[in-house]
C-alpha cells in the first residue's frame, strides 16, 4: 500500500513541477461575445438586422393604419349600408386584424431565424479566429470566459485577438 502511494505521489510530483510537462498545456481564455463585438462583420450584420426589423414595423403600422381607416369608414358610413356591404367590410377588418395577430405572434421568429442567419457566419469567423491566435501563440486549450467560475490563473487571448483584428490583411498575389 505504501508502494502504491508513493509512485502515486512522485507521478503527481513529476506533472507538477515538470517545466516541460506544464509548458504543453498552455491555456487562456477568451470571452467570445467581446470577439464578435470587435469584428467588422457584425457592425454590418447588426446594421441589417436593426434595418429587417424597421422594414417589419412599417409592414405592421401601414396594416395597423388601414385597419384603422377600414373601422372609421364603416362607423361613419354604416348607417347607409346594406347588409352585404356591412358583412363585406367586417371581413375585410377582421381579416386585417388576424393578418395583425399573426404579425405579433410571427414577429419573434422572424427576428430569431434573421438573427441566425446573419449572425451564425461571424460566429463561425470568430472560432476560427480564436483558434488561429491559440495555434500561433502555442495555446493548447482556451475556455469561454463566461463558462469558467473557479480556474487557475490563465491569460486572456482577447489582446492578441485584438491585434490580429487591427492588422491589415496580407495582401493577395497579383494575377497574371
Amino acid at each position: 500500500m505504501k508502494k502504491f502511494l508513493s509512485i502515486g505521489l512522485v507521478t503527481i510530483a513529476m506533472f507538477a513541477f515538470n517545466p516541460f510537462l506544464s509548458a504543453q498545456s498552455k491555456s487562456g481564455y477568451i470571452s467570445v461575445d467581446e470577439v464578435v463585438q470587435l469584428m467588422p462583420e457584425y457592425k454590418k450584420a447588426m446594421g441589417d438586422i436593426a434595418q429587417f426589423d424597421s422594414s417589419l414595423q412599417i409592414q405592421y403600422q401601414e396594416t395597423l393604419k388601414e385597419l384603422n381607416r377600414q373601422d372609421s369608414i364603416y362607423k361613419v358610413d354604416s348607417v347607409k349600408m346594406g347588409n352585404a356591404t356591412k358583412l363585406a367590410n367586417k371581413e375585410k377588418m377582421r381579416k386585417l386584424l388576424v393578418e395583425l395577430q399573426g404579425f405579433e405572434q410571427s414577429y419573434q421568429q422572424q427576428m430569431q431565424q434573421k438573427q441566425e442567419e446573419l449572425m451564425a457566419p461571424v460566429a463561425q469567423k470568430a472560432n476560427q479566429l480564436i483558434n488561429d491566435v491559440a495555434k500561433a501563440n502555442g495555446y493548447a486549450y482556451v475556455f469561454r470566459k463566461e463558462a469558467l467560475l473557479v480556474s487557475p490563473e490563465t491569460d486572456d487571448l482577447l489582446p492578441l485577438v485584438k491585434k490580429k483584428i487591427a492588422a491589415p490583411a496580407p495582401p493577395k498575389p497579383a494575377a497574371k
